[in-house]
């Protein structure tokens, strides 16, 4: 392999939490540290930035970075869930998922306010249709009994 392009191949691996309090763990090439930096920038001056870095089996990913700088205490900080819990419920309310902050572009307390009506309907329209399919795999599961 030719050692310039391979250093110009932004890699790196993000390890999460195993537990609370364990470390994050970034292990990087300078290329993608600074694709990663950039977007760090833009963010701060835009509200949100992205780049896509590979890890070492090749593939490739985005990293998308948004800006909040709401007070800790703020309805977007207090819903938002934590890397570690899968719980659907807080007592703010439905908790938000990466899914919702991407899905539905929130970024703010306000964009939650505005979304709420729509994020809402989405979800009860996916609960109605998990108890469909419930009904139809336990119906299958009879008949093939």
């Amino acid at each position: 392999m030719n050692k310039e392009n391979d250093q110009k191949m932004p890699l790196l691996h993000i390890y999460q939490q195993k537990l609370p309090h364990d470390e994050v763990v970034i292990v990087s090439n300078r290329t993608a540290l600074l694709s990663l930096k950039k977007s760090i920038e833009k963010a701060l001056e835009k509200g949100e930035g992205d780049c896509v870095v590979t890890s070492s089996d090749m593939e490739t990913y985005e990293i998308k970075i948004i800006l909040n700088d709401e007070d800790w205490q703020s309805d977007f900080w207090r819903r938002l869930q934590l890397p570690l819990f899968e719980v659907d419920e807080s007592e703010e309310g439905q908790v938000l998922s990466v899914e919702d902050i991407l899905g539905f572009d929130l970024k703010t307390s306000e964009d939650i306010r505005k979304a709420r009506p729509i994020m809402e309907q989405y979800r009860q329209h996916s609960q109605q249709m998990t108890e469909k399919m419930k009904e139809i795999a336990k119906k299958k599961k009879q008949r093939d009994e």
